[in-house]
Order: structure tokens, then C-alpha cells, then sequence
């Protein structure tokens, strides 16, 4: 009887650590993807500031040497400096490379994803007593390796991103779910046994 109680509480435990595995791939994931966001909105904001900058140093240019601007010594300046502006972001863009950040994010949140729906799953099997508790060391052993991996790789993320994250988690609940949403997305022979009830009715 002992045995059966210590059984029970090493499944309880493993359980408990899978899913609090679960919930920072969950936030780490999130955090990844709003990161994301937030570099391919600043690679947007320096894409259209540059070529706003070029257009308006090239009217500028053209407007002075048509004559019509009123003193061609201050379009002559006011072209230099929006130049010297365009070759400074031109510049930027080699340091601050907003793109290729945003797709290093991206590939990172891709492969937390499959890490996450992996530790989910792993929680199910623990529930439904389908894996042994030495099974759901050796899963978890292995997740914990490719979580080394994946974490190790992954570009720096910011305060901003994770609060993004949070709220979309917490407060719009983007990885849950009701019944109803689930059976719209599913096709009717894997929908609840209520919503398959009403289709068999009608």
C-alpha cells in the first residue's frame, strides 16, 4: 500500500513539474512572437522614414535646380543634411537589423511552439495513466534537452514583449478555447458529443 502511495505522489510530482515546463514554453513562446511584432514594426517605421527621407531629398534637389526655391544656398544645406539623415539610417540598418531580428524571433517562437504542444501532451499521457512514471522521466528528460537547446539559441527578448505576452495570455486568453469555438473549427465527427447531437438531429 506504501509503494502504491509513493507511486502516486512521484506521478503527482513529476505532473506538477511538467506543467509548470508547460507554462514558461507558454510564455517564452508568446514572448518570442510579440517580440517579433515589435521588430518588424520598427523595421517599418526605419523602411518608411528612409524613403521618405530620399524622396524628399531628391524633390528638394530638383526643386533647386528649377529655381524654385527662393534661396538655392538653403535647399543646397537643406539637401545636404537630408542626405547626411538618409546615409545615417543607411547605416542603422546595418546595426539595428530590425528584419533579420524579427525572423530569428519567429524561428525561435516556432520551435517553443512544437516544445510546448510537446509538454501538453506529455500532461495528458501523466493524466490518463497511459505512460509510466519512468516514461514520463525519460519524455521529460528528453523535452528538458531540447529546452536547453532552443533557450540557448534564442536572441534576447524585452520587458515590453513579455508584458504583451502576459496580457495576451492572461487577459485575451490566446491559448484557450470554449466548446463552442472548438467544435467550429472541428470537422463534425470530432466535435463534442452535445454539438454531434444537434447535427444527428437536424
Amino acid at each position: 500500500m506504501s509503494g502504491a502511495v509513493d507511486h502516486g505522489e512521484a506521478r503527482r510530482l513529476l505532473l506538477a513539474q511538467v506543467r509548470e515546463a508547460y507554462g514558461r514554453a507558454a510564455y517564452t513562446h508568446k514572448t518570442h512572437e510579440k517580440q517579433a511584432d515589435l521588430c518588424f514594426e520598427s523595421h517599418k517605421r526605419q523602411q518608411r522614414l528612409l524613403l521618405t527621407l530620399a524622396v524628399i531629398s531628391s524633390g528638394s534637389f530638383l526643386a533647386s535646380l528649377l529655381g524654385l526655391l527662393v534661396n538655392e544656398s538653403w535647399a543646397a544645406l537643406g539637401t545636404s543634411f537630408i542626405a547626411l539623415l538618409v546615409t545615417g539610417i543607411n547605416l542603422g540598418t546595418k546595426t539595428f537589423k530590425y528584419g533579420e531580428d524579427t525572423q530569428k524571433h519567429r524561428d525561435v517562437a516556432a520551435k517553443v511552439w512544437n516544445l510546448r504542444e510537446s509538454y501538453q501532451s506529455l500532461i495528458v499521457d501523466l493524466q490518463s495513466n497511459t505512460i509510466t512514471v519512468d516514461e514520463g522521466r525519460a519524455r521529460r528528460d528528453s523535452l528538458q534537452r531540447e529546452a536547453l537547446a532552443t533557450y540557448g539559441e534564442a536572441p534576447r527578448s524585452t520587458a515590453k514583449a513579455y508584458h504583451r505576452a502576459q496580457e495576451a495570455l492572461q487577459r485575451k486568453e490566446d491559448l484557450t478555447f470554449s466548446t463552442e469555438e472548438l467544435d467550429l473549427l472541428l470537422p463534425a465527427g470530432l466535435r463534442s458529443t452535445a454539438e454531434r447531437g444537434r447535427d444527428e438531429g437536424k
